[in-house]
């Protein structure tokens, strides 16, 4: 069955973008650093849906697993978004400036200023402008080759048969999961991390791969039902809901782990220079810092703890809700701190500026299922997929 992106949805999106285009608007006009970081925060949201879809697909070749082929078409349509994020992601870093990444002043690199900052010129050799940008070209160039190379196979496999090109994918595979190791880490560090330039986490990188994953498989989740609610996906039932939920449901605990083990090391530890990190937070955004674990952590955990609660759809799009609300919350309280200090809040602008970019997420994401089947063809592991059972 064909998806069609009816006229009625893309005005939907249409009017979304254009909230999204006043909120960030006033923004400027009112504060430029609120600007920056809320396009940071909401570009790199939907930029890690498009980014562990990539991770989900690869790990399905890798591992030679049927039961995500059926929502294959959906992750495809998700890391479309790298084409437009992607170059997004490039402006911000390249144009906020120290907005958004203090280490950027080049009076804290000159031992002669008055603002001359020891810690942050120590890192210079990393902590540069142009090997910055560098950096964030390469990421974003690699990852589209990799997005690209993905669907053209895939639809090639569709039109042609054969395992010709189901072999060309788990070779993008391979490429793609190695490099994307070693980038979602170095990634987050340049774009996240070195915005509070004095910290560091040697797990931060695992913890915002985790916090993708569980991320994209709501939003997975989340595309999943709609569909299935507009009579599409009719092969999709209650154990593809429930293997799509468990992700879900292992992911938050992962992530509570990291983030647990992060805090408890640190704040036992107290080094002054390593708890001013979460200090700040818990004195400026307590209410946000502490409602992301309920959201992440705690209503996963007792929502989808059974395997009767994975396999209800009601449970799994209520959790799927809560996760993007908390994981949200939880890039919120990574960057605002940092950019906005304690005059970081969620208002009209922040819910507007997020609208926006849903808007243009569910635009990419709609246009790229309208242009081929909703299920794949020709796949070695559909009929698995199909007849998936428990």
């Amino acid at each position: 069955m064909n998806y069609t992106f009816t006229q009625r949805e893309k005005m939907a999106t249409y009017v979304l973008m254009g909230i999204g285009l006043v909120a960030i608007i006033a923004a400027f006009v009112t504060d430029s650093h609120r600007a920056w970081a809320n396009l940071l925060i909401d570009n790199y949201f939907f930029m890690a849906i498009a980014l562990f879809s990539m991770v989900f697909m690869s790990m399905q070749y890798l591992s030679q697993a049927g039961y995500g082929v059926l929502v294959k078409r959906i992750t495809e349509a998700f890391s479309q978004y790298v084409f437009v994020g992607g170059p997004i992601m490039l402006v911000i870093v390249g144009l906020s400036g120290h907005n958004v990444y203090h280490w950027m002043d080049h009076e804290l690199f000159d031992p002669a200023s008055a603002h001359f900052d020891e810690i942050i010129a120590g890192k210079a050799v990393y902590l540069n402008k142009p090997f910055f940008m560098i950096r964030s070209v390469v990421y974003v160039g690699v990852w589209s080759w990799c997005v690209y190379l993905m669907r053209k196979y895939s639809l090639q496999q569709d039109l042609n048969g054969g395992e010709i090109f189901h072999k060309k994918s788990i070779t993008v595979s391979v490429g793609f999961i190695i490099f994307f190791a070693v980038t979602v880490c170095t990634s987050s560090w340049d774009w996240l991390m070195s915005i509070d330039a004095h910290w560091y986490s040697t797990i931060y990188g695992w913890y915002i791969l985790v916090g993708e994953g569980v991320l994209c498989m709501a939003a997975i989740i989340l595309l999943v039902l709609y569909l299935k609610g507009k009579g599409m996906m009719e092969n999709i039932n209650e154990n593809h809901i429930g293997d799509l939920a468990k992700w879900m449901f292992a992911m938050s605990l992962v992530w509570s782990y990291l983030w647990l083990s992060q805090f408890l090391l640190i704040w036992y530890a107290n080094i002054p220079e390593e708890v001013a990190y979460y200090q700040y937070r818990i004195e400026n955004y307590k209410y946000i810092f502490f409602g992301m674990l309920a959201f992440n952590f705690i209503a996963p955990f007792f929502l989808l703890a059974s395997r009767a609660q994975k396999r209800n759809s009601k449970y799994a799009l209520l959790v799927a809700v809560l996760v993007i609300i908390g994981h949200y919350m939880d890039l919120f309280q990574l960057v605002m701190p940092g950019t906005n200090m304690d005059r970081g809040h969620v208002g009209l602008i922040e819910v507007g500026t997020w609208l926006g970019f849903l808007g243009l997420f569910l635009f990419v994401t709609k246009r790229s299922l309208a242009k081929a089947s909703l299920q794949v063809e020709s796949h070695p592991y559909l009929e698995e997929s199909v007849h998936l059972h428990h």
